[in-house]
């Protein structure tokens, strides 16, 4: 299955860091295919490779700590 989806920064997300837009960009994504994916083993692809260690790291601000909670809820 692929999922296409697009959508305007608010002012807000404008000024996330790079990291973050990656990251905001998958829980939009997971959020639109969530009825597809829940339960489903599937493959979460990103160029981003700062996101490979995000689940490593332990300093994380309290809007990645909520994606990370929302990231876990499916099996990828």
């Amino acid at each position: 299955m692929v999922c296409n989806e697009s959508w305007k920064l608010n002012e807000h997300e404008q000024s996330y860091p790079t990291h973050d837009l990656e990251l905001a960009v998958i829980i939009h994504a997971l959020n639109m295919c969530t009825n597809s994916l829940l339960g489903r083993r599937f493959v979460l692809m990103s160029d981003h490779i700062g996101l490979r260690y995000l689940f490593d790291q332990s300093n994380l601000n309290a809007r990645q700590d909520r994606w990370l909670a929302r990231i876990s809820e499916f099996e990828f």
